[in-house]
């Protein structure tokens, strides 16, 4: 059944990313309260975040432009950082990842095999490196990859992406193998991100300016409230 619109998947995934920081950053103060099923779902936000993405490659105005929101965005997080000491910045690894499909985008389009060989799938490769180094690290590239090349195809999308979503799993077989997926790395329960995307109807839902710049600043403010809150409880 396809029920979710853009809008829908991106409040289910601001509201996941919220369950997510909260219990990442105030379990300490508030004693382990918060449940850590908080932190499991907190694991679909990213996936759905990626997806949409993609999907925003295809339906925007101006790549440049979107490009440019999201990098702003990165560089007013490196300052949220310095101030308040918070490390998240998924526009970084949002804008590396649009870089990188941008390049591959070109490199599709051109009919110089030399110059796509040369520098833009080389750029491509460059960013997918950058990515690495962000916060989402190798599942936000891996997981652009899958949505962007099986888009079309999606139950090999579906399986591809189950597929990469428990592949960690095998570096913890061991004889505590089951606490330690549910207790100390559970990043494999991104798996069920899989289900809301495969519900995605297509279709752009609310929107308006002022709605589209929400979804951007809520990330930075939800982040200094939360931690704000979890240091003036541990006082």
């Amino acid at each position: 059944m396809k029920l979710f619109s853009n809008f829908t998947l991106k409040i289910m995934a601001i509201i996941f990313m919220a369950m997510d920081h909260i219990y990442t950053y105030m379990n300490g103060p508030l004693n382990n309260q918060v449940p850590i099923w908080f932190g499991y779902l907190g694991k679909l936000a990213a996936p759905i975040f990626f997806y949409l993405i993609v999907e925003g490659l295809y339906h925007t105005r101006s790549k440049s432009k979107y490009i440019q929101r999201l990098f702003s965005m990165a560089l007013l997080m490196i300052g949220v950082d310095v101030v308040f000491k918070i490390h998240n910045n998924i526009f970084l690894s949002l804008g590396f990842a649009v870089c990188m499909l941008s390049m591959i985008e070109y490199a599709k389009s051109s009919t110089d095999k030399f110059s796509i060989l040369n520098w833009k799938i080389l750029l491509a490769i460059l960013f997918g490196i950058a990515g690495f180094f962000t916060e989402a690290s190798l599942y936000g590239v891996g997981m652009v990859l899958i949505f962007y090349f099986l888009r079309e195809k999606k139950v090999y999308m579906a399986l591809a992406y189950i597929v990469f979503s428990l592949l960690g799993l095998v570096t913890m077989i061991g004889p505590d193998f089951k606490e330690a997926i549910f207790l100390w790395d559970y990043q494999w329960m991104m798996v069920f991100a899989i289900i809301p995307i495969l519900m995605y109807n297509g279709k752009l839902g609310i929107s308006n300016k002022f709605i589209k710049w929400m979804f951007y600043w809520f990330y930075p403010i939800h982040l200094i409230v939360i931690v704000s809150l979890a240091k003036m409880i541990s006082m």
